[in-house]
């Protein structure tokens, strides 16, 4: 049985041709380009297949499910053939954008429409924090909410586990979407500008937070935060300054004694680097992380 209970869907085009759905419960898959190792793969079935057969001769083919992946073995030799899939149930699907929660039960998104798929790992309420220029409307499990405050999380939404559910986001210049189960503590990296970045950290349970938050940077030095009486649905921000000579406008985030408004400089390797803030605010503190690029300098 698959592990995810997918959406009734169909499916896009694929490398080797498509996927056309004949009925509820049966699939043709023509084939147009025959892969050199003879084995096609179908990704984000989530119903189990009963058999897979030669649609003009009926013969048995080799199949094995990879995850929710369906892989096909076709003969080596011979025509091409157009392939029947009977599956067990209605057709579900997992669709290409979907995102499963991390450890921690959390969704970093950058969306590139207004609707995303996720799955989670266990079972959850959940809140969101959308980052965007407007107020939003948020659907989520079923359930329906507009943010009375940009700045603020909105739920709890009822998470079930393993089961592709879609999250559609109506907003003005969305930027970035985090869900998290209720309770969690949350730091998140954020660009702001030109080589300059912003740690936010986001309360998404129930009482006031506290604590301490810290980031390794790509050159060694270290910035480090604390905060206290951080509100439910709240969250809280530092600039950093990354490559160059940038000015800082609010706290200062990093050690010593830097005057506020002045540059600072801070630098480190050319190349990819993945930043993750160290973040003490009780046993459901998370941190998302965030790959910056430094280029060389000459």
């Amino acid at each position: 049985m698959a592990l995810i209970q997918g959406i009734p869907g169909e499916f896009g085009p694929q490398p080797w041709g498509e996927a056309i759905l004949r009925t509820g419960e049966l699939l043709l898959l023509r084939i147009t380009r025959r892969p050199a190792d003879h084995e096609i793969r179908l990704p984000g079935l989530a119903t189990t297949p009963l058999h897979v057969v030669e649609e003009h001769t009926g013969r048995a083919l080799t199949w094995r499910l990879d995850g929710d992946d369906l892989l096909v073995r076709l003969p080596d030799s011979g025509e091409t053939p157009v392939v029947r899939v009977a599956l067990e149930g209605k057709l579900r699907i997992v669709p290409p954008d979907t995102v499963t929660a991390n450890a921690d039960g959390v969704w970093d998104l950058t969306p590139t429409g207004t609707t995303s798929h996720l799955i989670a790992r266990r079972s959850a309420d959940v809140a969101v924090r959308v980052f965007a220029d407007s107020k939003a409307r948020i659907v989520l499990a079923n359930q329906s909410s507009v943010t009375t405050d940009v700045n603020r999380t909105v739920g709890p939404f009822p998470m079930p586990a393993g089961l592709v559910v879609p999250l559609q986001v109506e907003a003005t210049g969305v930027r970035r979407i985090l869900v998290a189960p209720i309770g969690t503590v949350l730091a998140s990296i954020h660009p702001t500008g030109d080589g300059e970045l912003s740690v936010v950290v986001t309360n998404f349970g129930r009482a006031t937070a506290h604590g301490e938050a810290a980031l390794k940077l790509p050159d060694g030095s270290r910035g480090r935060w604390s905060f206290e009486g951080l509100d439910p649905g709240a969250s809280i921000a530092w600039p950093v300054p990354i490559g160059g000579l940038l000015q800082i406008a609010g706290p200062v985030p990093i050690d010593g004694p830097v005057p506020i408004g002045g540059p600072v400089p801070i630098g480190g390797p050319a190349g990819r680097h993945e930043l993750r803030v160290r973040l003490d605010a009780g046993r459901r503190s998370a941190s998302s992380p965030y790959t910056v690029h430094l280029p060389a300098t000459g």
